[in-house]
Formats: C-alpha cells, structure tokens, sequence
C-alpha cells in the first residue's frame, strides 16, 4: 500500500476508510515520535503526544482544505501538544502539596506550624465546595490540566467553567483570607 500517496489516503479517510487512516498514521507515526522525542526527551510522553495529536487531526477532518499541507498540519500539531507538556512540566512546582502527606513527611519537609494550618484551613475549605467545584480545583491546581480540557472534559462550555473557576476561587480567597489575610475581609470606610 506504499505505492499509494498520502493525499490519496486523505481522501479515502475523508470517505470514511478507517483503513486508510490507520495507513497514514503507519506512515507517519515513526516521523512523528522522533519529532516529540528530540523536544521532550521521554518516550513515553512522546508516544502520548503523537497519539494525542493523530486524534486531534482526525477529529478534525473536514478542515483539512489542504491535503498536500497534512506533514505540515501533523507538525503543528505535535508542537501544541508537546508545548503542553512542557509548560506542565514547568508549573509541577506549583502545584499545590496534598496536607496529608505533609503530616507523613513532616520530619523530612520540616514545615512550620504555620505552613500546616495554611494547608488544614485550604483543605477545609475545599470540604465546604459542592463536589463539581471540588473536582473543578483538582482538575486544575493538582492535576494541571487547562481550563478548556476541563471544559471538553466536563462538556460544558469554556466561559461556564471559566465563570465557575472565578467564583470559586472568590470563595476560596474569602474563607483562607479569614485566617491569613486579616485585611481581605476589612471594609473600608471612604469619608465622603
């Protein structure tokens, strides 16, 4: 089947030829992991990377105008996902440590008394959200995902999560503010 190029696969996968879909990812998938493996280094990652991206190009099919730019849309591609990856990678530092396993490591992390009542007063007040928002604030600060694979995760549109991630971190600010920013719930009086 090599004989056949791979703008006349496209077409016979924009028919509905799963076969010639599973052709064109043969031919291309060796190109493809090489390509995410020189950036990330991981072949693990790489491999999800190109699965990740073959299934956003098939997804969307009827946009592909273009069929001799398919090589160049697969690279596009790739470089989104493998730029996701990257920034997770840089932001892991940032996320947010769970505080049971502060109090199992506490010999070793050597945290102040301080930092355990920040972390009880968070969780805490994760407790008091509804269960969505509570896997809202996971999905986003534990896990790392991004707004919008929370929404096509979720099936709800990107500004309904974006309004909902606001509102709960108003409530969040609200009740960690009691304990560690006494001036966040202060109203101040103008003279007028």
């Amino acid at each position: 089947m090599n004989d056949i190029s791979y703008i006349e696969l496209l077409d016979q996968v924009k028919s509905g030829n799963l076969r010639a879909w599973a052709d064109l990812q043969n031919r291309f998938s060796r190109f493809a992991n090489q390509f995410a493996y020189k950036i990330l280094k991981d072949e693990d990652l790489s491999q999800d990377v190109v699965q990740e991206s073959f299934w956003d190009l098939y997804q969307n099919l009827e946009k592909i105008t273009t069929p001799q730019a398919f090589p160049t849309l697969l690279k596009r591609v790739l470089i989104k996902h493998v730029d996701r990856i990257l920034r997770k990678k840089e932001t892991q530092n940032l996320v947010f440590v769970d505080p049971i396993q502060i109090e199992q490591n506490s010999e070793e992390l050597h945290t102040s008394f301080l930092e355990k009542e920040c972390y009880e007063t968070i969780t805490q007040n994760l407790k008091k959200l509804e269960p969505e928002d509570q896997k809202l604030i996971d999905l986003y600060y534990y896990k790392n995902y991004s707004l919008v694979e929370i929404s096509k995760s979720e099936g709800k549109s990107l500004s309904f999560i974006k309004k909902r991630h606001i509102r709960v971190k108003k409530i969040l600010r609200n009740g960690i503010g009691e304990t560690f920013r006494p001036e966040a719930n202060s109203t101040f009086m103008v003279a007028a």
